[in-house]
Parts: structure tokens; C-alpha cells; sequence
């Protein structure tokens, strides 16, 4: 299931890394939080601004945990914001939601931890604008990214499961315009 909505942005309050918009999304108020540390420097949001937001929801490993990826643009189509938080990178219909990056699960090479649920391994995504190098983050790591820092990513969890084990994958990562 995926929806988009253009909204405008009635206000916008906190900093960048810690901002509420105030939205009005096609008639109806509505209420976007932006969490990021370590903050940007800037974010792209401001009062009065028109956005493009897109979701998809898509059924998760566990019924009761739905894979969801959002992309909030300006409105002239520039993005400003990427996120998923899910068992997969991409969703059901492919990439391209984070367009012009695209993010891919890296080869894991951490060693595997011992946790409640079983044996679980922390994961890396590699992130590449449009045919450069790609920059590879861990989990629980950030970076600047794209031309001269114009965004910050963040992968908060990356997780992969191992055959047996009991643990869901597990990812938590996105994009922030930095300016």
C-alpha cells in the first residue's frame, strides 16, 4: 500500500535533528516528526513550505510489524528526507524511493552476537549517489553524503538474521538534506 500526499507546511519548531512540522495535508492537519543525531546543520524545512510525501507499507516479517518507507520532497521534487524502517532496503515494487541514492545491504563481516531471540549479526548498507562510490555505514553510525555534504545518512539499526535463529532482520536507516 503506498499513499502521497502534498502538504504545506504550517510551522515548523525545534532544530534541525529535532523538528515538528505542523502539516496540512489535502484538507487535514497532520503532524510530521524529524529525529536525527547527530544533527545536521541544517534540514530544508521551513514555514510555508510545500511538500511531496510519499509512503509505502508493506507487510513486515512479523504480521503485527509492517516494512515502512517514506521520501518527503519540496516542491519542486528536490528531496529532503529518506527513511525506512523495516526488514528489507527497498520495498516490494524496488528501489528508487531514495532516488538519487540508492542504498543496498552490504556483505556483513561483523561477528555474530548472542541475544535474547538467538544469534543475530550487526549489518552494513552501502549508499551510492547516482554512480559514485558508494559509502558504506555500519549500524549505529552516520556520515556526510552526496555532493559537498548536502545530506547526512544515518543507519540506526542494521541487522541481519542467521539461519536458525529466532531474530527478524532489522533495518532503521535514512537521509536528511543538510542545508
Amino acid at each position: 500500500m503506498s499513499a502521497e500526499l502534498r502538504c504545506e507546511v504550517q510551522a515548523a519548531s525545534g532544530d534541525p535533528g529535532s523538528r515538528v512540522l505542523e502539516l496540512m495535508c489535502d484538507g487535514a492537519a497532520a503532524r510530521l516528526f524529524v529525529e536525527a543525531e547527530p544533527a545536521p546543520p541544517g534540514d530544508g524545512f521551513a514555514a510555508g513550505q510545500v511538500l511531496q510525501i510519499r509512503s509505502i507499507v508493506a507487510p513486515g516479517e512479523a504480521a503485527s510489524d509492517p516494512d515502512v518507507w517514506l521520501r518527503v520532497e519540496d516542491a519542486g521534487g528536490a528531496l529532503l528526507l529518506a527513511a525506512v524502517v523495516g526488514a528489507r532496503v527497498d520495498p516490494p515494487e524496488g528501489g528508487g524511493w531514495a532516488a538519487p541514492f540508492a542504498w543496498r545491504e552490504a556483505a556483513g563481516t561483523c561477528m555474530v552476537e548472542e541475544t535474547a531471540c538467538g544469534e543475530t549479526r550487526r549489518a552494513a548498507l552501502d549508499l551510492q549517489l547516482s554512480g559514485g562510490a558508494p559509502l558504506r555505514l555500519y549500524d549505529g553510525t552516520s556520515s556526510a553524503a552526496g555532493d559537498e555534504g548536502a545530506f547526512m545518512a544515518y543507519v540506526e539499526a542494521a541487522r541481519a538474521n542467521l539461519p536458525g535463529s529466532g531474530c527478524p532482520r532489522e533495518f532503521v536507516f535514512g537521509l536528511i538534506a543538510a542545508r
